[in-house]
């Protein structure tokens, strides 16, 4: 067949085709024939086509990356949606499909045949803007919508529903309609009967249904279903959810008000829809001080005194508009001239159309509540307690000083007052007693003060001053005064008692430009009084703030010091004094930081217990100590290990629990073991405390009184406690063996503890002289840097292990 009747073939096959169709060479990869629909897709005549590299049209990477495959890889054809390009540069998106077509001659061709998708996207882009219109419809609903296929299978809901129901956000991201459902029944009050209703409303699939469903908590929602309908069919179901509790709500207490209005000890009132009264109850009667035959026919406004009743009654209509209610408070007169408060809430009834019908007044006597609120004013002012004003007077006080205030005119100060251990007061004898100490309190500072100054209580046991004009000379002469006032001994109960204050001091303006600055600056300045000894007083430096800052930082460093490593326990020998070995050891914690350097145990232990972290380093240096003991008998020198234990930590609930699991965990033997325990932990709660020691001791953990003598000692509990050992405080060995006074306390102690059968220690021996004296008083045992100072426990191990197994420490 020749060329131009192969052409007139494949015209007068292809060109009767929708699709459009090229024949592509496959060897030169150019189109040898294109249909009519192949020329209009493009935008070129046929003859243009005719010849035309097929690349040239390709649009997409992937056309490109197929028209350079070989020609194996064309005769496997393609079919898949791509684009082609016009000759005026746009992209018309095809379905393109390429297969081989076989001729009676020897070339190898490929049909590549096109269909135009243009109006099928365009036809779903308009469906896509179709479909977020009505999502957009469907979340702007008042009502909540949850449309379900005939199963029940979730086909879309809206957010009011998510909102009216309750629904989790988890729940909306799994798309389990299961899980939907059964969340909703969950949340209903009858379950079982919100099922059955599910039921009978899939059994009647064309039916539409009406009901309200009660949820936990009380909430009323109506539920409307339809059908939904589909080319003539019922393809699922539309349901709808409104919120009707306010409304249920509102009608349930109308039509409560119709049956309770002749018994309710509230006054009500009933007007028609001219505002005229047409009905008062009894209660209602009562306060208008008439009846209501008498008052039938009353516009409501002139019964209620209302000079501008027209502007009254546009502002009643504006309320009623909006939510039928108008409520406010109202001055009643009547005819005795005893007229009174009242708070009205007027509602507003009306019929279909939205025409008044009547309305009902509900009147509420505010006599007694304008009298108690004049009360609660008073008191918002005051404290309850002393009577003092409060904070918030006091704020007003100085707000209004801060206004008149002039430049360089007169200032004022604040002072800041906190009594001292004051909790001992509240702990020993009780809150009710240390109120009444507080009134006390309160008397006395009261006469220091001029009328022009104030007095206040910030809470608890702090009190706050105002100094009208008070200077650096006048607030000192105040607070000594205070001071002085304070020192005098007070007597409460047949029950004498001296309680004493520390006072800080700041001064307007340059300590603070504010009541919170100057109250924050003065608490400084009396904190510092207290670090410093208490009982006095102090005026703010703005050096003081450095010092808290530098507080702050060490407290900080000290929380981490354990996790860091930056802590170690050094071990300090106790030597028997007879034989001269080394019979016991001391655990003394060491804290090195690589900031703020070696740190002594006199500031951070201190810092430690006032914070409350002392529990968690004591924990650590019990667990440490039984270790290290543990190595020293294993070594065969076992030696018993001295642990000092806080009040704090001996109070803790799991206190034995902790210290019985550390002995077994690590195998020690609890006569190795020795609780160092200073004398407030036997003072504070001592009940208690005698419990626990009895418990310990159980253990076979020796007990030791540490620093005895320093404090306030009573003697009752060395015979009724079982304690081992006494501590005898370096300060009164440090003057031995010269010193009378010193001399005749330890021999105290020594005596004492000897008649008592215990065990006696010497702390902090330095010298042979003092040593001696100690033997000579038949001292037990000793330690100290005549020994040795406390070590690291690796140095401590060398020194066990050089005493051998029969020579003594020998002192340098």
């Amino acid at each position: 067949m020749s060329a131009s009747a192969q052409q007139s073939f494949w015209q007068a096959a292809f060109d009767g085709l929708q699709e459009a169709v090229w024949l592509v060479d496959t060897g030169t990869r150019t189109i040898i024939f294109a249909n009519q629909r192949a020329a209009q897709l493009v935008g070129l005549p046929r003859a243009a086509l005719a010849g035309a590299p097929v690349e040239r049209l390709a649009a997409t990477p992937e056309d490109h990356c197929f028209w350079s495959e070989s020609a194996e890889g064309l005769a496997r054809g393609i079919h898949s949606m791509s684009s082609v390009l016009r000759d005026d540069g746009q992209l018309v998106p095809v379905e393109r499909k390429v297969v081989p077509f076989h001729t009676e001659g020897p070339d190898k061709l490929l049909l590549v045949s096109m269909v135009d998708c243009s109006a099928r996207q365009a036809v779903e882009r308009d469906l896509e803007t179709l479909l977020a219109e009505l999502r957009a419809t469907l979340d702007s609903a008042a009502d909540g919508v949850l449309v379900c296929g005939l199963h029940g299978e979730v086909r879309a809901f809206n957010q009011r529903l998510v909102q009216i129901w309750g629904m989790p956000q988890d729940l909306l991201l799994q798309r389990n309609d299961d899980q939907v459902h059964a969340f909703l029944a969950s949340r209903v009050r009858h379950p079982a009967v919100y099922r059955a209703r599910l039921e009978a409303i899939a059994a009647d699939e064309q039916g539409q249904s009406q009901d309200v469903i009660e949820l936990h908590g009380g909430q009323l929602i109506e539920r409307r279903s339809v059908p939904q309908w589909i080319h003539g069919g019922v393809t699922g179901r539309v349901y709808s959810f409104r919120d009707i509790t306010l409304e249920v709500q509102a009608q349930t207490a109308l039509r409560l008000a119709a049956r309770v209005f002749e018994s309710s000890p509230y006054p009500i009132f009933i007007a028609d829809d001219q505002h005229r009264l047409t009905r008062l109850n009894p209660a209602c009667e009562q306060l208008f001080g008439r009846t209501s035959q008498s008052l039938q026919g009353y516009d409501v406004v002139d019964v209620l005194g209302l000079g501008a009743a027209r502007q009254f009654m546009e502002g009643v209509h504006t309320e009623w508009q909006h939510g039928g209610l108008w409520k406010g408070e109202l001055w009643l007169p009547r005819e005795d001239d005893s007229g009174c408060a009242i708070h009205l809430s007027w509602v507003v009834l009306r019929d279909k159309a939205g025409c008044t019908e009547q309305s009902i007044g509900f009147v509420r006597d505010l006599t007694q509540q304008h009298a108690a609120q004049k009360r609660i004013d008073e008191l918002a002012y005051s404290d309850a307690l002393t009577g003092l004003p409060n904070r918030l007077l006091l704020s007003q006080k100085v707000d209004a000083a801060i206004r008149a205030a002039r430049p360089g005119g007169a200032g004022f100060a604040i002072l800041f007052l906190d009594l001292d251990r004051f909790k001992v007061i509240n702990d020993s004898l009780g809150h009710l007693f240390g109120d009444k100490v507080l009134q006390l309190v309160t008397e006395r500072l009261q006469t220091c003060l001029r009328q022009t100054d104030m007095l206040c209580r910030i809470g608890g046991d702090e009190f706050a001053m105002y100094l009208h004009a008070g200077d650096t000379a006048g607030a000192e002469q105040v607070a000594r005064r205070m001071l002085d006032v304070m020192r005098r001994p007070f007597t409460l109960d047949g029950m004498g008692f001296s309680i004493q204050c520390s006072i800080g001091v700041a001064l307007y303006p340059q300590d603070g430009r504010s009541l919170d600055e100057l109250i924050k600056q003065a608490d400084t300045a009396m904190y510092r009084v207290k670090e410093r000894g208490r009982g006095s007083f102090g005026f703010y430096q703005p050096q003081m703030n450095a010092h808290l800052l530098e507080r702050m930082q060490m407290e900080h460093a000290l929380r981490q010091a354990l996790e860091n490593q930056h802590m170690s326990v050094h071990y300090q020998p106790q030597v028997d004094m007879a034989s001269g070995r080394i019979i016991g050891a001391e655990a003394l914690l060491r804290w090195t930081d690589p900031e703020l350097g070696t740190i002594g145990p006199g500031v951070f232990i201190p810092l430690a217990e006032e914070t409350g972290y002392i529990v968690t380093l004591g924990a650590w240096v019990l667990e440490q100590a039984v270790q290290e003991a543990v190595r020293w008998k294993q070594a065969g020198t076992p030696i018993v290990v001295s642990v000092n234990v806080s009040a704090l930590e001996m109070r803790q609930p799991d206190f034995i629990e902790r210290l019985n699991r550390v002995l077994r965990e690590n195998d020690l033997p609890a006569e190795l073991l020795e609780l160092e325990l200073t004398e407030s932990i036997l003072l504070q709660d001592a009940q208690e405390a005698a419990q626990r020691l009895e418990v310990v001791a159980a253990l076979g953990v020796t007990l030791a009184i540490d620093d005895f003598g320093t404090g306030y000692s009573s003697l009752a509990y060395l015979k009724n406690l079982p304690i081992h050992k006494l501590k005898v405080d370096q300060s009164f060995v440090r003057g031995l063996p010269d010193d009378e006074g010193d001399r005749a306390i330890v021999s105290a102690i020594v005596y004492l503890g000897r008649s008592l059968h215990l065990c006696v220690v010497a702390e902090g021996v330095e010298t042979p002289a003092q040593r001696a004296a100690l033997q000579q008083m038949q001292c037990d045992q000793y330690q100290g840097y005549l020994c040795s100072p406390a070590l690291p426990a690796s140095g401590f191990a060398r020194l066990l292990a050089g005493q051998g197994s029969g020579a003594a420490v020998t002192s340098p």
